[in-house]
């Protein structure tokens, strides 16, 4: 018998929507509670399984049953009612299920003889699905059981459906820190206090080498001399009433700095977004980037470079070792890959290219 009490139970269930292991502690806590020997949680979004969460007892049937026993599973169509707690025997005849191929080389192997489940409506076209074993014949899962795990199903639906929009939330966070990652210039958030609440990486390797200075706790943005760190809270401070402004400041290496503060909100927060650039930052483009963002060649890749340098077609062929004529057939390739419609559209095309890494 468990020694986890229900109110126990429902606290963890909730517990463990925001943990990176809570789906795994969801289906632990659920062995234990009703006491089954094993558990897991199926997720499908339109059609499709995205996650499958086992205790260890079964781990291993997911495979096989994914390669080809799933085709022959006899309880898919006790899982048609969201909501409502089955068992096995509900709609599958015991005697049929022992002598059936599903029992006998796979079924019986992880104790799959009558399960419980429930089905559970998520999202839009997402829906996951708890299913527990017992595999001793004189406790199979029953009608009590069936009960408990009905008592329990709004809070998993619920604990589930949380755990969704957190993992979604945490998503974008991480897609919004690796877009901040992928520019070259140093970029800084502060909020409404002027404290620092986050960077990029370019702005972490900033702070790094010293050349601007982060307080301490999450304290504010210092660059250059004391003067220049006046200014900019200032500046960050313009910005949290909405006005954007710019300045310039020096870094302790002699290095000029281009400082741009805007504003910007977030869930109605105002927040100053801080964007830094040295001088002497190499420029934004390179033949790698080019091959990366047309599909290029490196040798039409270069050739691009030195027509934005300034070169004319004879010069850059001169440079590149090639005849006049092949570096016009590589532009006429350029042209054909970037969408420009003449060498004065694609000028203006890379040079207004972001600076992406």
């Amino acid at each position: 018998m468990s020694t986890l009490s229900r109110d126990e139970v429902i606290a963890a269930i909730y517990g463990a929507a925001s943990e990176p292991d809570g789906l795994s502690r969801i289906a632990y806590t659920l062995r234990t509670y009703l006491d089954v020997d094993s558990a897991g949680i199926w997720f499908v979004d339109r059609g499709g399984i995205v996650d499958i969460i086992q205790t260890a007892d079964i781990a291993e049937s997911v495979e096989p049953y994914l390669q080809y026993y799933r085709t022959l599973d006899p309880w898919t169509a006790s899982r048609k009612t969201p909501g409502r707690v089955y068992l096995g025997s509900d709609t599958v005849d015991e005697a049929g299920l022992l002598r059936s191929e599903f029992y006998n080389d796979f079924a019986r192997h992880f104790g799959m003889v009558r399960p419980m489940g429930l089905v559970l409506d998520l999202e839009p076209g997402s829906i996951a699905t708890l299913a527990l074993n017992r595999s001793e014949t004189q406790r199979f899962l029953g009608e009590a059981d069936r009960a408990v795990l009905q008592d329990l199903a709004i809070h998993l639906k619920a604990a589930l459906s949380l755990r969704g929009r957190i993992q979604a939330e945490r998503e974008v966070g991480l897609a919004r820190s690796a877009a901040l990652d992928a520019v070259r210039f140093a970029v800084v958030v502060c909020d409404g206090e002027a404290r620092v609440r986050t960077l990029n990486a370019a702005a972490g390797e900033l702070a790094a080498s010293g050349l601007i200075g982060l307080g301490p706790r999450g304290g504010g943005l210092t660059v250059g001399a004391p003067q220049d760190g006046r200014t900019l809270q200032a500046l960050v401070r313009s910005a949290l009433q909405g006005q954007p402004g710019a300045m310039r400041a020096r870094c302790p290496d002699g290095t000029g700095l281009s400082i741009l503060v805007t504003p910007t909100r977030h869930e109605e927060r105002s927040h100053a977004l801080i964007c830094l650039t040295r001088d002497d930052t190499p420029p934004g483009l390179d033949a790698g980037t080019l091959v990366r963002l047309f599909g290029v060649s490196p040798a039409q890749a270069e050739l691009c470079l030195l027509l934005l340098a300034g070169r004319t077609f004879e010069e850059a062929a001169a440079e590149r070792g090639i005849a006049t004529s092949t570096a016009r057939s590589y532009f006429a390739l350029i042209l054909a890959r970037t969408g420009a419609r003449n060498l004065r559209d694609l000028l203006r095309l890379l040079t207004s290219l972001p600076q992406i890494l």
